[in-house]
């Protein structure tokens, strides 16, 4: 999955806006990226998971979510660019 599916799906009708903020932000790019890796991380770890990994999953599901506040907070003080995909 590339990176533009990967944010349309996880943000949908604001991959546009998502492309252009990132190409535009170092920072945000950053946020953009570690999202992406915990998610990933986050989905791998439950597949694997077992007890003893329960307080790791929490650390990863808050940290996903954090960093989901971020992207949707940095969308909503910009000029919405929404897709029509």
């Amino acid at each position: 999955m590339t990176d533009d599916s990967f944010f349309a799906a996880q943000f949908p009708g604001a991959a546009k806006q998502l492309r252009a903020l990132r190409a535009g932000d170092s920072e945000f790019d950053q946020i953009c990226a570690d999202y992406h890796e915990v998610y990933s991380e986050l989905t791998l770890a439950r597949t694997e998971a077992a007890m003893s990994q329960t307080r790791y999953l929490a650390d990863l599901a808050e940290s996903l979510s954090d960093l989901r506040a971020s992207i949707e907070k940095r969308l909503s003080v910009q000029p919405a660019t929404r897709d029509h995909e």
